[in-house]
């Protein structure tokens, strides 16, 4: 589960214990509900997310991006998948 805004802020100045998000899977489904995105902070959690929503057909595309520079990390459609390294 990842955490909100409102949940990372820290009213005592202590570092917030939740990690900051770098990674979202970017989906495409059917109607009523079109797009949907998660955000995870570890790579590996995002693509198996990813690659679970395809198998079970949840999707019908699905994408991992790299917040950090806007990076396709994971898109079966178009063919891309780079390798844990360069996650």
């Amino acid at each position: 589960m990842t955490a909100t805004v409102s949940e990372r802020r820290s009213q005592d100045g202590l570092p917030h214990p939740w990690p900051a998000d770098r990674y979202e899977v970017r989906c495409e489904r059917e109607s009523p509900f079109t797009v949907s995105r998660d955000r995870y902070h570890f790579a590996k959690n995002a693509v198996e997310s990813a690659k679970a929503l395809e198998r079970a057909g949840l999707a019908r595309r699905v994408v991992v991006v790299r917040l950090e520079d806007e990076r396709v990390i994971y898109d079966r459609v178009g063919d891309i998948s780079l390798p844990p390294e360069s996650w």
